[in-house]
């Protein structure tokens, strides 16, 4: 690849272009660089559809209307738990590491695990009691319809009720909304031609560790225009 490539730590600062299929496809905005990403980036944006249903239900006053909306929800709703569920499977799976460890490039320490575990267990308590309900009214009238049934078919348009997924629907946010700032991200961006720039792993003291300080007689006798790093980040008396 020609270029430069620049690296830079931690996530992505706040307020700044992040990659969105429908509003934000700008090559500056930070885009994801792992299977990861890619996984918040469509668990994010179905939220966002998510809501925006809730919303436009929230103002419908026919019944029929409220119904149809209500549908779209929960077909919606199927599609992020197989988002989320992946998500699951990458952050359980990713590397751990202890606090008075040294972190990997990619990883997770062990209590953020653990975190990550009890939050995702409330969540698959609440899928669990409504995720045959969810595939059933998607296979059979939602993006799909079934013309043979009648019986389930109407059996499922009856059952469609928001307290059917109210659980799951509280218990989504608290687990993804951690997750998120997890390090098991790759993110990169474009900022202008022939230059890349990726967001790095987590920084701290262990990259100086193996660096041992030049206390021979040339060492200690660098100019002005010799100066360490450590000198050069100090900024000179008044």
């Amino acid at each position: 690849m020609s270029g430069s490539s620049e690296q830079r730590d931690s996530a992505p600062p706040t307020g700044v272009l992040m990659f969105h299929p429908v509003w934000c496809r700008d090559r500056r905005a930070w885009f994801p660089g792992n299977e990861a990403a890619s996984l918040l980036i469509a668990g994010q944006h179905t939220w966002e559809d998510i809501l925006r249903l809730i919303e436009i239900r929230s103002r419908c006053e026919d019944q029929y209307d409220q119904k149809l909306l209500l549908k779209c929800i929960l077909v919606e709703l199927r599609s992020l738990i197989e988002i989320m569920d992946a998500l699951q499977a990458k952050v359980m799976s990713a590397e751990t590491y202890k606090l008075e460890e040294r972190p990997p490039y990619r990883g997770i320490s062990t209590e953020e695990r653990e975190r990550a575990r009890q939050l995702f267990s409330r969540y698959s308590e609440a899928k669990k009691r409504v995720e045959a309900d969810l595939i059933a009214i998607r296979n059979k009238i939602g993006a799909h319809r079934d013309v043979e049934a009648w019986s389930l078919v109407m059996s499922l348009w009856d059952k469609m009720d928001p307290s059917l997924v109210r659980d799951l629907v509280n218990a989504i946010p608290p687990a993804f909304n951690y997750i998120k700032d997890l390090n098991v991200y790759d993110w990169g961006r474009e900022p202008e031609p022939g230059v890349m720039e990726l967001l790095g792993g987590p920084v701290g003291p262990w990259l100086f560790e193996n660096e041992t300080p030049d206390v021979s007689e040339e060492g200690a006798a660098l100019n002005d225009d010799q100066q360490t790093p450590a000198s050069r980040a100090t900024p000179p008396e008044e």
